[in-house]
């Protein structure tokens, strides 16, 4: 076999592959979802957990949201290793309020824990448990949203997790961004039976998950490594098509690069255990472990484009057929995953132009944050996007 053959096989297997599988995602959440029986009000009885760390500028709004939204629900905020008045905003707005002081125990995985296992023995009247960021925005419905699958026996439920529209360009990309990961996929994985992920913001476990698992307190994307263990053991998480929490974006590269670090920093943390997953599922022939586990192994989008880019660009210039054809239908299978996220998305034109102009920065500063993740950079390090606080 020749070494160009070699490089379009080895390109197929990094590019295409995962590419091609992101396109059947597209087509996968056009599927109309599956019917359910009506849900029938009140439903599970819900409380909200919140770890707020120096979280002033934005609890009170939060908890104001959640009270408006549904008032039945009781929220409870830990200040964790606070040095402002978070505590005493949270308290004001009603919320049960604990305090962590525990310099040794940084992060939110270990706060939560903290958490979790106080409101297990103090909070006896929910069945389950809503998880929001400080600066969540619950949407209308959400509360029943969470509550029709609990009703029908799900233990494990992610709700739409998406962005607060602004015309800043950076904000609009995330938006585009948070509507691929967390709503087409999700979108996608619940047509196909499968677990739809844990995205941190929106979900919600019931009492019996909370009693028999922690957060793994050495990672930065806890609610992803949860997810994994869960697919290990048999349990889906459900989809709560009408339950929509938005949360605020950084709008410039330099708010948003502490949090997008660890994102990337996530992905590239969470490989072994995937690995893990995905020999499980091939051993025993369990799809869900299969896909959940492959889902984790996809590169991020920005990576595929770059990367197939400059391979169709390479081909041209080499006159190599099998290299453009691989560059070329990568090319081709993440413009069908991205024009499926736009469509979610129902950007206006201006908007539209506007990613167009910004597109190529982004990528350019997105491939550079995964790049340098790859190296080392984020490791065990838990960081807050700080964007201006809104009304």
């Amino acid at each position: 076999m020749s070494l160009e053959l070699v490089a379009a096989a080895l390109a197929a297997f990094v590019l295409l592959m995962p590419s091609a599988d992101l396109a059947l995602l597209a087509f996968a959440s056009m599927r109309p979802s599956r019917k359910s029986p009506p849900f029938r009000r009140p439903g599970p009885a819900l409380s909200v957990l919140i770890a707020a760390h120096d979280e002033e500028a934005v609890i009170g709004h939060a908890l104001a949201r959640i009270a408006a939204v549904d008032p039945s629900v009781r929220a409870h905020v830990v200040a964790d290793n606070c040095s402002d008045r978070t505590a005493a905003i949270a308290a004001a707005a009603g919320a049960c309020v604990h305090v962590r002081t525990d310099r040794l125990r940084p992060g939110k995985a270990a706060a939560l824990n903290r958490l979790i296992a106080e409101v297990l023995e103090e909070d006896h009247r929910a069945h389950a448990f809503a998880f929001l960021d400080a600066d969540a925005r619950p949407e209308t419905g959400y509360f029943d949203g969470l509550r029709e699958p609990i009703s029908r026996g799900a233990r494990a439920v992610q709700a739409k997790n998406l962005v607060v529209g602004t015309t800043a360009p950076l904000t609009r990309l995330r938006e585009l961004a948070f509507h691929l990961k967390c709503d087409l996929r999700p979108r996608a994985y619940d047509a196909l039976g499968l677990s739809v992920g844990l995205h941190g913001n929106g979900m919600c476990l019931t009492r019996e998950i909370l009693r028999r698992y922690l957060w793994d307190e050495r990672s930065v994307v806890e609610d992803g490594e949860l997810h994994l263990r869960l697919v290990r053991d048999g349990i889906r998480v459900a989809l709560a098509p009408n339950a929509t929490v938005r949360s605020p974006m950084p709008t410039t590269f330099g708010e948003g690069a502490g949090q997008a670090v660890r994102w990337e920093r996530g992905k590239v943390d969470l490989l072994a255990d995937a690995f893990r997953l995905m020999r499980v599922g091939l051993s025993s022939r369990r799809l869900d472990a299969i896909v959940a586990a492959y889902d984790v192994l996809i590169p991020p989008l920005s990576f595929l484009i770059a990367a197939s880019g400059v391979l169709t660009v390479t081909a041209l210039v080499m006159g190599s057929t099998p290299l453009l054809a691989v560059g070329g239908l990568a090319l081709a299978a993440c413009a069908v995953y991205v024009g499926r996220g736009l469509a979610l998305a129902r950007l206006d034109l201006a908007s539209l132009l506007g990613l167009l102009t910004w597109s190529a920065p982004y990528l350019v500063w997105k491939v550079a944050l995964f790049l340098g993740t790859v190296l080392g950079a984020g490791r065990g390090q838990w960081s807050q996007a700080r964007p201006q606080a809104r009304e």
